[in-house]
């Protein structure tokens, strides 16, 4: 089985300032739509290949958290994640609280979809950014992996720091005034919000232009197969080979996809070299209707590459800090 540890091993991925330019959470909670078709069972796919997991929590050495109230309880761990449209708790969470159950909704997240119960919460507070009267999904502790998640519904108007070196994260106010006040090892990169979701304006992947959505609940970068057609038809015949591996979703269902080393992406005036990434016609992408252009999540296991990153929602802006040492992955 595919780790996060095995595709990182002996990569050499690298990162550098220049003059110019995996489990993954993508959380997208909806209505439930009437009549809605049962899944179709997906086709057989090979046992011989590689499996990588999809659509679990992350690593405990990767796992950040924040303090979080619920009902005047707590404090709770949550994970802060960029890439879910609403804030989520445990199921474990959810039932020592004895949280009232609310309507049932569709949950979309990176490997398909499911009916997904919600809990009534009064007031959620983490810092000073709050929620009140809300209902949110309920999942299971493996696709969770703390007491809850904090979504872009609480992230609005609201920076997340997450700081690599020192294993801290913080959610506060934008602070867009102080932009233009940027340490030498501070790299600025402008973003847009696509789907609610911070989108770095000019990703290239290869030299090819790339939809890039941060996900900061995802442990590994996950990009779809228009962005791997891409790749191949950029390369020169057999100068870009992909290794194919199974994906298992939390449902137990496969699908087949491409284990590849991106030879460099570049973010405004950040370039990173062979980034090992994986690559699948995912349910995610279909949901956002992007799955001809090509597109990526950036998990952790990028945004670790740097001592600290600053996702600022107010102002649309990335802050990277280098560290003392270029870094690298490690095995």
């Amino acid at each position: 089985m595919f780790t996060r540890r095995a595709l990182a091993s002996g990569l050499g991925a690298s990162l550098a300032l220049g003059a110019a330019p995996f489990p993954a959470h993508a959380f997208s909670p909806g209505p439930v739509p009437q009549g809605a078709p049962a899944a179709q069972p997906p086709p057989p796919t090979d046992p011989t290949l590689p499996l990588y997991v999809i659509d679990t929590a992350m690593d405990e050495s990767e796992r950040m958290t924040v303090e979080t109230m619920i009902n005047g309880r707590g404090p709770y761990r949550f994970i802060v994640d960029s890439g879910a449209d609403r804030s989520v708790v445990s199921e474990t969470l959810a039932t020592s609280l004895a949280l009232p159950r609310g309507r049932d909704v569709m949950v979309h997240g990176i490997g398909g979809s499911a009916v997904t119960p919600t809990a009534h919460i009064d007031h959620l507070i983490s810092g000073d950014a709050r929620l009140s009267g809300v209902e949110l999904p309920v999942l299971p502790p493996d696709r969770v992996g703390g007491d809850g998640l904090l979504g872009v519904d609480i992230l609005q108007n609201r920076a997340v720091v997450m700081d690599f070196k020192h294993k801290k994260l913080e959610l506060r106010q934008s602070t867009p005034e102080y932009r233009m006040f940027r340490r030498p090892q501070e790299v600025q990169v402008v973003a847009d919000q696509k789907f609610g979701r911070l989108t770095i304006v000019n990703c290239r992947i290869n030299n090819i232009r790339t939809l890039a959505f941060i996900d900061s609940g995802a442990g590994s970068s996950i990009g779809n197969m228009a962005l791997s057609r891409a790749i191949q038809a950029k390369a020169r015949k057999g100068a870009d080979p992909a290794l194919a591996v199974r994906l298992l979703g939390v449902a137990g269902s496969e699908t087949i996809g491409e284990y590849r080393i991106l030879k460099s992406m570049s973010m405004g005036d950040l370039r990173m070299t062979n980034l090992a990434v994986v690559f699948a016609d995912l349910h995610i992408f279909d949901h956002w209707k992007i799955s001809d252009k090509p597109a990526i999540l950036l998990g952790v296991d990028v945004l670790k590459l740097f001592a600290r990153v600053e996702l600022d929602f107010g102002s649309d802006q990335l802050l990277f800090r280098l560290g003392a040492e270029r870094p690298t992955l490690q095995a």
